[in-house]
C-alpha cells in the first residue's frame, strides 16, 4: 500500500470536508439574511401603509412617519437588490453540491488505496487527477467567510454532522448488508 500518497490523500479528503461544509453553512447564512431582510420589509411596509393611511385621516405627524417609514423601505430595498442573498445561497449551494461529488471520490480513492486496488504510479496520476477537479471548481467558486468557517467547524466537531456510526448506516441497510450487531 502507498502509505504516504494515502496520507496526502487523506489531508486532502479532510480539507474538502471542510470545504463543503463551509459552503453549505455559507448558503444557510445567506439564506437567513435573506429572510430576515425580506421580513423587516414587510413590517416597514406595513407601518409605511398603516401610516399613511393614518395621514389621509389625522394630523402631519403621520406624514412625517410615512415620510421616514417609507425612506427606511427604500434602504431595505435597495439593500435587498444590491446584495441579493438568495442568488448568493444558491450559488453556495451550487458548489457544495460540486464539492460533495468531490469529496465521495476521494472517500472511495481512499478506500481502493487501503485494497490496494492501484499502484503507486497509479495512485499518484488518479491523487493529481482529482485534485485538478478540486482546483476546478475552487478557481470558479465564490469565496466564503470565516463565520461560514466557524459554523463549518462547529457543525463537523461539535455536532458531528458528517459522521455515522455502523448503527446509523445499517439502519438505512437492508438486513444482509448490515455489519453490526443489533
Amino acid at each position: 500500500m502507498d502509505e504516504i500518497n494515502l496520507n496526502v490523500v487523506r489531508e486532502t479528503f479532510g480539507k474538502v470536508v471542510y470545504t463543503h461544509k463551509t459552503y453549505e453553512k455559507a448558503a444557510d447564512i445567506c439564506l437567513n439574511k435573506a429572510i430576515l431582510i425580506k421580513r423587516a420589509n414587510v413590517f416597514l411596509l406595513v407601518l409605511t401603509s398603516g401610516s399613511a393611511l393614518g395621514s389621509i385621516i389625522s394630523v402631519n405627524k403621520f406624514i412625517v412617519a410615512t415620510s421616514i417609514l417609507s425612506t427606511i423601505s427604500l434602504f431595505f430595498i435597495v439593500y435587498q437588490l444590491h446584495f441579493n442573498y438568495e442568488s448568493k445561497a444558491q450559488d453556495y449551494r451550487y458548489y457544495a453540491r460540486k464539492l460533495w461529488l468531490i469529496r465521495e471520490k476521494y472517500q472511495n480513492f481512499i478506500a481502493d488505496i487501503m485494497n490496494e486496488r492501484y499502484d503507486s504510479q497509479e495512485v499518484s496520476e488518479y491523487r493529481d487527477l482529482l485534485l485538478g477537479e478540486l482546483n476546478e471548481i475552487l478557481q470558479n467558486a465564490i469565496a466564503t467567510d470565516t463565520k461560514a468557517y466557524c459554523e463549518a467547524q462547529k457543525a463537523l466537531k461539535v455536532n458531528e454532522e458528517m459522521t455515522f456510526v455502523d448503527k446509523e448506516i445499517d439502519a438505512f441497510l437492508p438486513e444482509k448488508l448490515r455489519i453490526s450487531e443489533n
